[in-house]
């Protein structure tokens, strides 16, 4: 009878000594939890949840964004991509996007990191209606100058190369941001974006986007509402640009088969950046058979959303020399490598890890 009681307590402490220090450190993380000064009422995903909101260090970013982590209990639903709306009443209500979850060694919760949403984008889904992506509200993102962390540059003829100011830009990856097209234009602050690359992968669950500076256009682009193509698909202010259209449909065809033929191409390099090591990437065509030969691009630019954990050794239209800075707070970083030839981006995602 006294061995049988004495089990049944056992059980419900945990059958085993590794069920058993789990559930003391579950315990731990409760009365945390539930005490801790920094624990504030939010939404996630338009859920009424508690959270607890931790500062992050400002040495990785250059003190350009103001990170937090966000720790939750294992229940809560929340991942990358997720929009957390704070009510902290020092800043009033704010949006946030999560960018990275943390996968603990010892799961007693969930721990992610966050950043704050710095834009608010909207476009026309439906141009029947005129409606507004989100049903009217546009969607929370997070944008960056890269012009700040890439090369920034284009190359003009064999030497020279021109500035090339770019946008980075993160969005929540959902059925109405994935529609957005290479070509899109998108209203950033008082200027307009060409959307020239879009990635879901790299990051799952957070679609970003490359877009390089474009110019204004009042015909199309509605300034009051920012939102850029407004007039475009189905109501111009203007119609001679189509009378001109209709004129000249056999300079079209003329202009058809002068279009060179599309060529297959890629970055070729290692997709894991060790700590001190150097690497070189090469664009190259690739032929119907499979085989590869060396090519040129255009441009060349490196994408993070952090401070750059490579340095550029060398650059040019035919390759990219870069080394990874040795410093292990950047392993576990994601860059992206990005090359332009032709109007065409093609990328590689590097993972920076430890030496060996």
């Amino acid at each position: 009878m006294y061995a049988d009681d004495f089990r049944k307590k056992m059980k419900a402490l945990g059958n085993t000594t590794y069920d058993r220090n789990m559930k003391r450190k579950a315990r731990e993380f409760e009365l945390w939890f539930a005490n801790t000064l920094d624990r504030s009422q939010c939404l996630i995903d338009g859920k009424e949840t508690t959270a607890v909101f931790q500062d992050h260090s400002q040495s990785n970013n250059k003190d350009l964004s103001d990170d937090k982590y966000l720790i939750v209990p294992n229940d809560v639903e929340v991942g990358v991509g997720s929009y957390v709306s704070w009510d902290a009443s020092q800043w009033g209500h704010s949006e946030w996007l999560v960018f990275t979850e943390e996968h603990k060694t010892i799961p007693t919760h969930q721990q992610l990191k966050i950043k704050e949403v710095n834009k608010r984008l909207k476009w026309i889904v439906d141009y029947d209606g005129h409606k507004v992506c989100n049903n009217g509200e546009g969607w929370g993102a997070y944008v960056q100058n890269q012009t700040l962390y890439t090369l920034g540059v284009s190359f003009a003829g064999k030497y020279s190369s021109l500035i090339n100011a770019k946008m980075m830009l993160y969005l929540q990856d959902n059925e109405e941001t994935r529609k957005l097209k290479l070509g899109s234009r998108l209203f950033i602050g008082n200027n307009v974006y060409r959307i020239e690359f879009a990635d879901n992968i790299s990051r799952v669950g957070l679609i970003n986007f490359l877009l390089d500076e474009d110019t204004l256009n009042e015909e199309y682009d509605n300034v009051e509402l920012g939102i850029a193509n407004y007039w475009h698909q189905d109501n111009p202010k203007s119609t001679d640009t189509d009378s001109e259209t209709k004129d000249d449909s056999s300079n079209q065809d003329d202009t058809k088969q002068d279009k060179p033929t599309k060529v297959e191409w890629k970055i070729e390099g290692s997709t894991v950046g060790k700590l001190g090591r150097t690497y070189t990437y090469t664009p190259v065509e690739v032929k119907e058979d499979g085989t590869t030969v060396p090519t040129t691009v255009d441009e060349w630019v490196l994408a993070d959303i952090e401070d750059l954990p490579v340095y550029i050794q060398d650059r040019s239209s035919e390759l990219l020399n870069i080394k990874v800075k040795d410093d292990r707070r950047y392993v576990g970083q994601l860059l992206n490598i990005m090359a332009k030839k032709n109007g065409e981006v093609k990328n590689v995602a590097v993972h920076i890890a430890n030496k060996f």
